[in-house]
């Protein structure tokens, strides 16, 4: 029995691009402006989390089709190593 990768990752990113997609709708619906503070900031929090995730499952997809593809991933990431400091950094204590 031969096991087809790439049907599977095909099946991988048609699952990605769903959650995708619900995650993308949750973080388009409005809050509810007569909640209590509390309830809002758990909202927000919520939100900012469902943000999150679909950055995370639209980069997994991106690096699943250059494999496919046979092409190189390219990190849409910055480096962290490529931090340059800024006025305030350049006069913090060490």
């Amino acid at each position: 029995m031969k096991i087809n990768i790439e049907e599977k990752l095909e099946k991988l990113i048609q699952s990605g691009n769903k959650a995708f997609e619900l995650l993308l709708e949750e973080v388009k619906r409005p809050i509810d402006p007569d909640l209590p503070d509390d309830k809002s900031r758990n909202a927000m929090k919520a939100k900012k989390e469902c943000f999150m995730d679909a950055q995370e499952i639209l980069m997994a997809i991106h690096k699943i089709e250059n494999q496919i593809n046979g092409e190189e991933s390219n990190p849409i990431e910055e480096d962290p190593s490529s931090f340059k400091a800024g006025f305030s950094e350049k006069f913090a204590k060490k």
